[in-house]
């Protein structure tokens, strides 16, 4: 009789758990959803198992746009997908998925050549707001753009990035290393301009003082202190090129 009771009171704790769902907008449930993908496939698959409006939800572009790629190899041999794995994979490139572009830019830039969409993919990331993807964009625009207003982009994106919370630059270059370790590097030109110094013509960035200054943009003379010695921009990507030598 006590188990029959027992029995009664989960079935109303379940149909209970189920009727909040229903209750809930379908925006929240999606953004619910979206959330676990970010973090977990197999919960994501979890998820999609406990209710109809999960699983509903769950095939939403939102989800496949934050959905985390942790559970898939970093330069993915298209020959081992299986289909259902290359399906998910294109509605996440589909849904705009930052870490997707990151991927696929990086392979695209420094290992098929695919130069200009590589750098357009891993704009898009950075612009996402992509970790990685901004720290490399703005690395290749210090680098190798030929214009003010680009090196500038890249200045200001590094330090968008810097100041971020919670985030590293060192743990950004370390992931961004093992990434490079990973393919087959076949695009040396981020090293073009290694010797080079971003702020002035002599080989060191410090202790240029202000005179020097002058002759250089307006925007970079905001990344010197009082003292006139240049901020880490120009070690960074010093660090970020050694990455290729080998």
């Amino acid at each position: 009789m006590s188990s029959l009771r027992a029995m009664k009171e989960i079935n109303k704790v379940k149909n209970k758990h189920i009727s909040i769902v229903k209750a809930l907008p379908k925006d929240l449930v999606v953004e619910i959803v979206a959330k676990v993908a970010s973090r977990s496939m197999a919960d994501l698959c979890k998820v999609k198992l406990s209710c109809k409006e999960f699983l509903d939800a769950s095939e939403d572009g939102h989800v496949y746009q934050h959905a985390s790629m942790d559970n898939f190899a970093l330069v993915p041999l298209s020959w081992f997908r299986e289909e259902k794995e290359t399906s998910f994979l294109s509605r996440c490139r589909e849904s705009g998925n930052s870490e997707i572009l990151y991927r696929e830019g990086m392979v695209q830039y420094f290992s098929t050549l695919m130069v200009n969409l590589g750098l357009e993919n891993l704009k898009k990331a950075a612009l996402q707001g992509h970790d990685e993807a901004k720290y490399v964009y703005s690395m290749l625009l210090m680098a190798n753009c030929e214009d003010e207003e680009g090196r500038k982009l890249g200045f200001d994106l590094f330090a968008e990035l810097k100041n971020s919370m919670g985030v590293s630059v060192a743990n950004c270059r370390k992931r961004v290393k093992c990434f490079i370790q990973s393919m087959w590097i076949r695009n040396r030109v981020v090293v073009s301009n290694q010797q080079s110094c971003l702020c002035c013509s002599s080989n060191t960035c410090h202790s240029i003082g202000t005179e020097n200054m002058k002759k250089y943009s307006t925007w970079l003379a905001n990344e010197v202190d009082s003292d006139g010695v240049l901020c880490k921009h120009c070690d960074e990507l010093r660090l970020f090129c050694n990455v290729f030598c080998v």
